[in-house]
């Protein structure tokens, strides 16, 4: 049946192919839009002292943004600004009003003033308020990602002026002159590292996320085929003629799974192959496949066993190939969703990364992971694979038991 339906072959495996190279791409340019694509700015500076010229300096230097710098009578109010903040044409807005530098100035006085006298509280008439427009088609992560980096880079910019300005205060009514020119607010440095087995230089990056992620999910989508199959022949009256030869159910469930599991592990093998030598030359990194080997075909053979098992159990629980392909397809996407492969489990609610726990494809993911991204070996990956392998076997045996069941009631 597989060998007449060459169509259906070619769509098991070529699908697969162009959902990993797509995918793979669309989550590089997601996950590093902000740190390889320029977002487009729109940034009025009506403040014509030093403070909005320190801001808008290092809002440039940060490599960032591609601004637009209109000039300050073009905007008299952040409000004046939102026709200009669309997905089209500006992602993000900054206003900078007008005598923020005074402002600045006048509260760094009073609190110069208020420390010598010995005043604890400080009353600041006013403070400065820089604006910030964002388009609301941006995602939360995006928005996120925007505002901690704003933050970090006025918070250094507030830091130095208002040092600088301590400093000339504290001259005016100190006979001993102070200088913080030399002084410098980072003084420790943070390193951050991935966590990977010792001498791996595997370095987690979309590629290794998002092709050991979709290619679980293609395993799986043979479900569908399979469980259609079974269907098929026992419509058509082929599954009665094969019931004639001298072998048992099982026997016959066993043949079809080994067929099944060639294509699956063909399929892997594929995907593989894809991430080695065809995602580079989109302009992805190439897919690591870490030190063992055997332990990646072991989490990928416990894949297939668990989609075939599932598979199988669907094609005789249903009565029908639309209940088997609806339910299939619709399965395997919400499996998919609750397992971490769309929605990373940090991301979701406390209970349902506990349901995401009872998913097969978040233990496929988990191994995989384990072998992508932390380059573990094969003792690692041992309870997903074994969880897997118990899964599929779980569903082969309901298999048989449906059949049972059904000759008794017939």
């Amino acid at each position: 049946m597989l060998k007449r339906d060459l169509g259906g072959i070619i769509l098991m495996f070529l699908m697969p192919v162009l959902l990993v190279i797509l995918m793979a791409n669309l989550q590089d340019s997601t996950l590093n839009f902000v740190k390889g694509n320029k977002i487009p700015l729109l940034l009025v500076n009506r403040d014509r002292g030093e403070l909005g010229a320190a801001v808008v300096k290092e809002i440039e230097s940060s490599g960032l943004f591609e601004i637009e710098s209109d000039t300050a009578d073009s905007y008299l109010t952040p409000t004046s600004m939102e026709s200009r903040i669309s997905p089209g044409d500006n992602m993000i807005g900054i206003f900078i009003p007008e005598d923020a530098t005074k402002i600045i100035r006048g509260n760094v006085q009073k609190y110069v003033v208020s420390a010598f006298n010995g005043i604890d509280e400080v009353p600041v008439d006013n403070i400065v308020d820089i604006t910030v427009l964002v388009d609301p088609a941006a995602k939360g992560s995006f928005h996120s990602v925007l505002m901690s980096t704003l933050r970090e880079r006025s918070q250094k910019v507030q830091f130095e002026y208002i040092m600088r300005e301590i400093s000339q205060q504290v001259n005016d009514i100190s006979p001993v002159a102070v200088n913080t020119a030399n002084f410098s607010g980072e003084q420790f440095v943070i390193e951050d590292k991935f966590v990977t087995r010792e001498g791996s230089n595997i370095m987690p990056n979309s590629v290794q996320h998002n092709v050991p992620a979709w290619s679980l999910f293609a395993i799986f989508f043979i479900v569908v085929s399979l469980a259609g199959n079974i269907i098929k022949e026992r419509e058509g009256g082929s599954f009665t003629r094969l019931l004639t030869m001298p072998c048992s159910y099982a026997e016959y469930l066993i043949s079809k799974a080994a067929v099944y599991l060639i294509v699956a592990l063909i399929q892997f093998t594929l995907m593989l192959l894809i991430g080695v030598y065809v995602l580079p030359c989109t302009g992805l990194p190439a897919l690591e496949l870490g030190h063992s080997v055997i332990a990646l075909f072991f989490v990928g053979f416990a894949v297939a066993v668990a989609a075939i098992g599932y598979g199988i159990a669907i094609g005789n629980i249903a009565r029908t190939h639309q209940q088997a392909s609806v339910f299939g397809a619709v399965s395997v996407v919400i499996l998919a969703a609750v397992g971490g492969v769309w929605i990373p489990l940090f991301l979701m609610s406390p209970q349902m990364q506990l349901i995401s726990k009872l998913s097969p494809m978040n233990w496929g993911m988990s191994g995989f992971y384990s072998l992508f991204l932390r380059d573990e070996g094969f003792l690692s990956v041992l309870p997903e694979g074994l969880a897997l392998l118990t899964f599929g076997i779980l569903c082969f045996t309901v298999a048989l038991y449906t059949r049972r069941k059904k000759r008794i009631y017939s």
